[in-house]
């Protein structure tokens, strides 16, 4: 009976599981197969796969077992036939590949895995990655399950699951390789890759390997953009084709020994990289040569335009590479002098330490000039992708010593604070670094020994900068008990903090200062703690407490509009908020009033799309807070978006005070003490705050603007072409190829504006003008000694936005802004292109595409119109 039952268990076995072949049968000492081997490669847009090109590799593989015992086999691979055609053409060309035929190589296989490969001592690098494709093809395993295999794509978790129990399937995921690799830390900047890595096979009934389908497949898409990119898929089979017997066998008691006799180079599976030989001829440029053939883009008057930053994208390629010899002869050269603050930015956009030593000889601020391109040089630094520790070190020797400069300190400050942070988010970096703790420790030290409010606000910048969450007790106590500036300086840096710093302590700490809980606040300081607590998404339960405030009697109604106006701008971004506000205003009768939710106020919160594909995905986010009829905070953001993730790219910031007593229209708002006169600007580049630019300070310098006109003329705020995007890295193919991904993008901005201000007739005009020059080139490419393809594709577009406002405080205080986008035009290029280094042949297809993006006047609100109207109507 024992018996019966064994039997029924194991016939249940057969029944319905497979039986895997033994490997013990497999590669029998003294046989040989012979297979057809077959790599087909083919790239092209990730907009459209039906151009593509690409190239084809046939040929015969023979693998004899030469050496071995029941686990470890030496097998002797040689190549025959071996042909190589492009695509589109077809064209057969001879090439260096055909030395694969001339000598065999080897591989040490142990139970399914390629342990390693032997191939002849000195051997071209591109010969020997495409023998690790082949030889990585015979490494598999017989039973389902998770294993780590290392090939020519890396060091890859593998999951087998069989079929039958001679059909398999292998997926590759997570593959590690060694290299560089750098990508920006925002994930609206990044390329995306994505990948697939898979390979089907068939072995005989006694474990040989019979038939291999690998496939790799990769879509590389800027984030930023919607199918904007290119793509590679390489299809590598093997077919046995037929097997044979007697091969010699070589004699030795190990492996090691049999290598020995023959004089081979031993490696590793993993793909090595291939580095194109030095370019020569007329088409190589060194930097000089080019800087001298995009002259014409660098000037001044192509800040702002496309032409600019595409002039960056290449330029910072080949600058990365130059030596500081080269950089300074550059800077210093006296027919670039036009171009000089252009090439201030490229300096800092390379961001090596050989730039930064030619862009050291020319920080000093002993004339106006002086000044301007040394805080240029600094601002591009502060927004760069690559800091390097050296830069930071030496910058912050120099502030050490504290320059007399005030201007020139301040900025010196912010750029090691901007520093400091992108090197706190490199891999393997954390603001515990030790370089970034200097740099908290010293902006803490010199914040202590400030008595004066724009002394201290210098050094809070610097924390707004670095975004160090172990600076944001400092910043909440001087929120808490600094002046009004002090304290509104505070929170704008704790506003540029992640929300997921914030615990119920923060959160009652903000609730204090928008209540006026325990003393009172300045309006602005309020806005701001409401803007925290509306980031962190309230429940039903905190956002009916935060819009009690509404019923209050609390005479700065302004904060009471702003509030509003931001809950309209929440609801209209999402529907699930704006579901909740309907249900907490319906259930409270008090709150449902027209004199609680019609509240009196000019401030504004609005967000409205700015572009959408074909551009980049992005959003424009406008705050304006006023005081007394006029503004006293204002903000125009755009920001640009990938997957629910928000970069801020650019942000226009307006403050002003103590005018309200020029246009007060005496309706009993409570207007806050504000003796002094002062507006200004300030700019937010890439996260990164700028020293602000004071246009007054004193009602003596402020009539002295109005009556001599000065501001009347359009006036350069801010110019600059920087890096958007900065993305490298590489993706090995199964066939020993690599892919090496790159997506590098520049902005170009000239922002300008002028007001106009008549004390009789008692009115203003004001435009700011953004004018935007972007460009972002990417390429994905394959290089090897015998063949080589590439996909490029360009983008560029000059959008632009204007923000016109017309304040009449003749009788009751009136203020129409308007928002315009002007028409722009999107250019989209792709070249893709296949080609045979030795044959001189290349096969080239470009697609060009161009989007008319027409323009148009961004609505604001209802209040908004009727006084465009209103002073429509009376001019």
């Amino acid at each position: 009976m024992k018996f019966h039952l064994g039997a029924l268990i194991v016939l249940s076995l057969f029944g319905y599981c497979h039986v895997a072949p033994a490997f013990g049968d497999a590669f029998q000492l003294g046989t040989e197969q012979t297979y057809r081997y077959q790599s087909e490669v083919r790239a092209g847009s990730a907009r459209n796969a039906s151009r593509t090109v690409g190239y084809i590799v046939k040929g015969k593989v023979h693998v004899a077992t030469v050496w071995g015992d029941d686990e470890h086999k030496l097998l002797r691979f040689k190549i025959s036939d071996i042909v190589l055609h492009t695509v589109p053409g077809d064209v057969t060309h001879k090439t260096t590949l055909s030395a694969v035929s001339t000598s065999p190589f080897y591989a040490h296989w142990n139970l399914g895995h390629v342990k390693t490969l032997y191939t002849s001592i000195r051997e071209d690098v591109s010969l020997v990655n495409f023998k690790k494709g082949i030889a990585s093809l015979f490494q598999y395993q017989l039973l389902d399950g998770s294993y780590v295999e290392v090939d020519p794509s890396g060091t890859c978790d593998v999951q087998y699951t069989s079929y039958s129990s001679t059909r398999y399937h292998k997926a590759k995921t997570n593959c590690k390789f060694p290299g560089d690799r750098f990508e920006r830390t925002e994930y609206p900047l990044r390329s995306l890759g994505r990948n697939s890595r898979s390979t089907d096979l068939t072995v005989g009934t006694e474990g040989t390997l019979e038939k291999v389908v690998a496939q790799d497949y990769l879509k590389y898409v800027v984030n930023a953009y919607d199918n904007v990119g290119a793509f590679i898929e390489a299809v590598t089979k093997l077919d046995l084709e037929g097997s044979a017997d007697g091969v010699n066998s070589w004699p030795g008691t190990s492996i090691e020994e049999v290598v020995k006799q023959i004089n081979l180079e031993e490696y590793t599976l993993t793909s090595q990289e291939f580095g194109p030989k030095k370019c020569e001829g007329v088409n190589c440029h060194g930097l000089v040569k080019l800087i001298k053939n995009f002259k014409n883009s660098l000037t001044n008057e192509q800040i702002g335009k496309q032409d600019a930053s595409a002039a960056l994208i290449e330029l910072v390629q080949l600058g990365r590479k130059s030596s500081s010899e080269e950089l300074n002869r550059i800077i210093k050269a006296k027919t670039l002098q036009e171009q000089k603050g252009q090439l201030l930015d490229l300096l800092g956009a390379i961001q090596t330490v050989e730039s930064h030593a030619a862009a050291k000889s020319i920080l000093t601020y002993e004339t106006d000039e002086e000044l301007f391109l040394a805080e240029r040089y600094l601002q591009a630094l502060a927004v760069g992708s690559r800091p390097k520790r050296t830069v930071i070190q030496d910058l912050l020797a120099m502030a050490e010593k504290k320059p007399t400069n005030d201007k020139f300190y301040d900025t010196l400050v912010q750029t090691i604070a901007s520093m400091a942070h992108r090197y706190a988010r490199l891999p393997s970096n954390s603001y515990d670094t030790d370089l970034v703790e200097m740099v908290k420790e010293f902006l803490l030290k010199r914040l202590e020994e400030c008595r004066k409010d724009s002394c201290k606000q210098k050094y809070i910048r610097g924390f707004h900068n670095l975004k160090s969450p172990k600076t944001l007790e400092v910043l909440v106590k001087l929120a808490l008990e600094g002046s009004p500036k002090i304290s509104v300086t505070a929170m704008k840096a704790l506003r540029s903090f992640s929300v997921f710093v914030w615990d119920d302590d923060f959160k009652a700490i903000f609730e204090d200062i928008f209540f006026q809980a325990s003393k009172k606040f300045d309006s602005s300081a309020r806005a701001l703690a409401l803007d925290i607590l509306l980031d962190l998404k309230p429940d039903t339960e905190e956002l009916t407490h935060i819009m009690q405030y509404l019923k209050s009697k609390d005479k700065v109604y302004e904060v009471k509009q702003y509030l509003l106006q931001k809950l309209h701008m929440l609801a209209s971004r999402c529907p699930d908020f704006a579901e909740m506000l309907k249900k907490i205003v319906r259930r409270d009768p008090k709150l449902n009033n027209y004199h609680v939710i019609g509240a009196r106020g000019l401030s504004t919160a609005l967000t409205r799309t700015y572009s959408t594909a074909p551009s980049f995905n992005s959003s424009l986010v406008s705050l304006q807070e006023m005081s007394g009829g006029v503004l006293k905070r204002g903000i125009v953001d755009l920001t640009l978006e990938a997957e629910q993730e928000q970069f801020s790219m650019f942000t226009l910031g307006l403050f002003a005070g103590g005018l309200s007593s020029f246009v007060s229209s005496g309706d009993n708002e409570e207007i806050e003490d504000d003796s002094d006169s002062i507006a200004g600007m300030e700019l937010t580049v890439q996260s990164s705050v700028l020293r602000p630019l004071v246009f007054f300070d004193g009602k003596g310098e402020l009539m002295g603007h109005v009556w001599s006109g000065t501001a009347s003329e359009p006036t350069p705020a801010y110019q600059a072409t920087t890096l958007l995007q900065d993305n490298e890295e590489r993706f090995p193919l199964q066939n020993g190829a690599a892919v090496k991904l790159s997506t590098i993008g520049a902005i170009s901005i000239d922002l300008n504006g002028q007001v106009t201000m008549s004390l009789w007739g008692r009115n203003a005009h004001s435009k700011v003008e953004q004018n935007t020059g972007i460009a972002v080139h990417g390429s994905l490419s394959l290089e090897t000694s015998f063949v080589g393809l590439s996909v490029d594709f360009n983008m560029a577009q000059e959008p632009q936005l204007h923000l016109t406002s017309d304040l009449d405080f003749s009788s009751e205080s009136a203020l129409c802004m308007q928002l315009m986008q002007p028409n722009s035009v999107l250019t989209y290029k792709v070249t893709n292109r296949v080609f045979i280094p030795e044959a001189r042949y290349q096969k080239v297809l470009t697609t060009k595409i161009t989007h008319n993006i027409p323009g148009y006047t961004h609505a604001l609100n209802q209040k908004n119109n009727a006084m465009c109207n209103l002073i429509a109507s009376s001019s």
